[in-house]
């Protein structure tokens, strides 16, 4: 017997359901067991890249100033770290392409200085 299409869309569906709840599975079981590794990561680029937790509120409470934490679940934090290790490598990636470009430019800097007799004291790093 020949199946519909909304059998077959239904048969998709399922498929692609259950493909779901094993992918969830495996990153709850990666979560378990690579969670401390990744916090030690995590703490380790904070120290390196200087990345303090958020300073806590100074608030007034009934026996006097309280200090709350501003950033309790470290989002604040993550988010500077991501950001700090974006401009990274954007500084990296910017570096790459200009030691590809700076050999072109040199030497058009040369030819240049050359034809008119003037030195421009440009040398390439790297």
């Amino acid at each position: 017997m020949r199946r519909t299409k909304s059998q077959i869309r239904a048969e998709q569906i399922a498929k692609l359901h259950a493909e779901q709840e094993a992918y969830d599975r495996r990153v709850k079981e990666s979560v378990k067991t690579a969670a401390f590794a990744r916090c030690a990561a995590a703490e380790e680029l904070y120290e390196m890249l200087r990345i303090e937790p958020e300073k806590p509120a100074t608030r007034e409470g009934k026996n006097g100033p309280v200090q709350v934490s501003t950033d309790k679940d470290e989002t604040k934090r993550s988010a500077r770290l991501v950001e700090a290790v974006a401009l990274l490598v954007g500084e990296r990636d910017l570096r790459a392409a200009g030691s590809q470009q700076r050999p072109q430019a040199a030497t058009a800097l040369g030819a240049a200085s050359t034809a008119s007799g003037q030195t421009t004291g440009f040398r390439p790093i790297g």
